[in-house]
């Protein structure tokens, strides 16, 4: 019987403890995000350079609108350029890289001032937001909207990436309005 009441005099002692914790633990939150993007953007740039054939083919047949079911009428959109494919492809590793290094940055600033007071950990928070913010462009933009509404991606059976770009904008788009929620 003791036991019993000292475990509930224990969560009671837990529930009364100031909001302090919960701050930290939203802070905590916040980097973890920051570190799961950095970790996910990471991979995904090594992936475009070690794979860049295989990536690059991917971009190559989207732009070249390849396999679309209405090529006939809408081929005039087609980029053939094998020199204007690798450009594109260049700038989206470009700007993954980017959003990689403010994000891990980011986190970085976050971490080393993660118990300072509101207005410095929200400053500290500045480069990540920013390559959330990127992130939330590059998919949308690049993707969504020039690769699947310019160049007509979800027409191919193949090559449609839309989905998970889609996905991606979302996922950033969360991540982003979650950091820019109160700590309290």
């Amino acid at each position: 019987m003791i036991f019993i009441a000292e475990q509930y005099l224990q969560i009671i002692i837990f529930h009364l403890q100031p909001k302090k914790s919960f701050v930290m633990n939203n802070r905590l939150i916040k980097i973890f995000f920051g570190i799961v993007v950095g970790l996910y953007m990471l991979l995904v740039c090594i992936n475009n350079i070690t794979d860049y054939g295989a990536n690059f083919q991917f971009v190559s047949k989207v732009t070249g609108m390849e396999d679309i079911f209405s090529r006939e009428k809408n081929d005039w959109r087609a980029v053939n350029s094998r020199a204007l494919q690798h450009l594109f492809y260049l700038f989206i590793i470009a700007w993954e890289l980017l959003i990689t290094g403010l994000v891990v940055l980011g986190v970085v600033r976050m971490l080393r001032v993660s118990k300072a007071e509101e207005t410095e950990f929200r400053k500290s928070g500045k480069l990540l937001r920013l390559g959330l913010f990127l992130g939330v462009i590059l998919w949308f933009t690049a993707f969504v909207t020039v690769g699947g509404e310019w160049f007509l991606m979800w027409q191919s059976k193949i090559w449609n990436g839309q989905n998970t770009a889609f996905m991606l904008t979302i996922v950033f788009l969360l991540f982003l309005i979650y950091q820019h929620q109160p700590d309290d």
